[in-house]
């Protein structure tokens, strides 16, 4: 439990630590503003890509007990 706890600690303030180097040093340092445009378009991508993800999981556990969310991609099954 302790490791789990850790895992989660270390998360956050690496969260933390990502904001204050991307202030700091890209939009208030001398970085050029493409950096900060590739940094914020790559964290959309990723954002993006584990929402879709957790809604897939999300919706094959629930599709187990009885609850069906819709299809992202509208070719849901054909029943």
């Amino acid at each position: 439990m302790m490791a789990l706890l850790d895992f989660v600690v270390r998360l956050v303030t690496d969260v933390g630590r990502f904001l204050d180097v991307f202030v700091n040093d890209l939009i208030l340092g001398a970085g050029d503003p493409l950096s900060a445009v590739l940094i914020v378009t790559g964290q959309a991508i990723l954002l993006t890509a584990v929402g879709v993800f957790g809604y897939a999981a999300i919706g094959s556990l629930l599709n187990e007990v009885g609850i069906t969310l819709p299809a992202l991609g509208g070719r849901g099954r054909g029943e």
